[in-house]
């Protein structure tokens, strides 16, 4: 297969199968662009395995449906695919949309020799990598008390560490090679506020935020550009996966009703005797437990490999089992797909631009609730943060150099006129 030309882009997509990723890798595509479609391990071997009777082919992607689809009746050629036709974002359909652009690879971005070698697919496929898209992310949702080390250590190591391993093999292939590029890490604007309940997010996407713009002078004189994406919390939190672990208890001395549990509780008016550690989280995590509870009890009753403590699965108050394991929100993938859509068209307009922003933020002016007005909310926090400054401006100034040095010769004076006995 011939390389794509320099009018053409070869896209590196992290994490494919996300309603991100997809959308972002299928728009690439449509635009006759090449795109590296990252996915896990585990998807990679099943979509092998459905595609194990296909031809070769030049590229190592098989370019035909894969049998679950035909076994399906759907037809095999390759075309337009609307959001309301899928039902489920699979790497297959990628493949199929795709084509020899399209190019299936294996990755775990916790994992540095596994960046390595989807980037050395890539280039041996496409001999480059134009645009990184960094989208592969989760979310560990909870109080700080509520949260385990593990849930913890695991947050920071797919949001951060994962994201520097990735980061860092693609950077050094565009330096090496001369050709430049542009990196853009999905965060969100957890990013920019603090929220209730979302503390391990907010440290990792602050940990994101601060590395691309501390890496961004460093790699500026190779012609490498980077802008860090911050979607709103409700689309970050319902297109990603999320674990919610059991909910805390009530705080020492305070007591509950017995009729009132402190998981999927509707109720927003907590009374002030009754205060949690939950306490101004309710609302987010209440749609996560609507949208994430799952009612089968098939296949739930056995521990999830995930679970450390090997305890049984948690209910809600109405007896839906919480899961225990990191899974997406159970809506369709056609809603899905829309949640994305707006900070889709942002990244198709920005990424591979000669002068694009380091942050761009999604959403409207106009504030919502839970993080939805995206400029809006911050906007209010760097207010915040200027009237702050400007409130403890005298403090902070009290310690310039050149007050502290006017302060000590005063000091000096007064012990030479007052010598002090030895």
């Amino acid at each position: 297969m011939p390389p794509p030309t320099t009018t053409t882009k070869v896209w590196l997509v992290t994490s494919a199968t996300s309603p991100l990723g997809f959308s972002i890798a299928r728009q690439a595509l449509r635009t006759g662009d090449s795109v590296v479609a990252g996915c896990t391990p585990q998807e990679y071997m099943a979509w092998k395995h459905a595609n194990s009777s296909a031809p070769a082919s030049g590229n190592a992607t098989p370019n035909n449906a894969s049998t679950a689809s035909a076994a399906k009746g759907k037809p095999a050629a390759r075309g337009k695919l609307d959001p309301e036709e899928l039902e489920s974002l699979d790497i297959d359909i990628l493949s199929r949309l795709g084509g020899s652009s399209c190019l299936v690879v294996p990755l775990n971005t916790k994992a540095l020799p596994s960046c390595q070698a989807a980037l050395a697919h890539a280039i041996s496929t496409f001999g480059r990598v134009d645009i990184l898209i960094s989208c592969t992310s989760h979310t560990f949702y909870g109080s700080l008390e509520e949260c385990t080390e593990w849930a913890v250590r695991e947050q920071l190591d797919v949001n951060y560490f994962g994201t520097i391993n990735i980061v860092k093999t693609v950077v050094r292939d565009m330096r090496e090679r001369g050709t430049g590029g542009h990196i853009l890490c999905v965060t969100s604007l957890a990013a920019q506020t603090g929220t209730p309940g979302l503390s391990l997010l907010t440290a990792a996407h602050h940990a994101v935020e601060g590395f691309m713009e501390g890496m961004a002078f460093e790699i500026a004189p190779f012609n490498i550009r980077v802008t860090n994406v911050e979607p709103s919390l409700m689309t970050y939190l319902l297109t990603n996966p999320v674990h919610l672990p059991p909910a805390a208890p009530p705080t020492d001395g305070d007591e509950m009703d017995e009729d009132e549990s402190v998981v999927g509780d509707e109720d927003d008016d907590d009374d002030e005797d009754r205060t949690t550690p939950r306490m101004g989280a309710k609302n987010i995590r209440n749609m996560l437990e609507r949208v994430t509870a799952q009612r089968d009890l098939v296949g739930y009753d056995t521990p999830s490999p995930m679970a450390e403590d090997g305890a049984s699965t948690p209910r809600a108050s109405d007896g839906a089992l919480m899961p225990r394991i990191l899974q997406y929100p159970s809506i369709s993938a056609a809603a899905q797909l829309d949640l994305v859509a707006e900070t889709t068209k942002v990244i198709m307009a920005v990424a591979g631009k000669a002068n694009p922003p380091a942050r761009i933020v999604i959403g409207g002016e106009e504030s919502g609730e839970d993080g939805e007005g995206g400029v809006q909310s911050v906007k209010e926090r760097m207010k915040a943060v200027s009237e702050e400054l400007e409130e403890f401006l005298e403090c902070a100034l009290s310690v310039d150099v050149s007050n502290a040095v006017e302060d000590a010769s005063v000091d000096e004076g007064v012990d030479e006129a007052n010598p002090q006995p030895a």
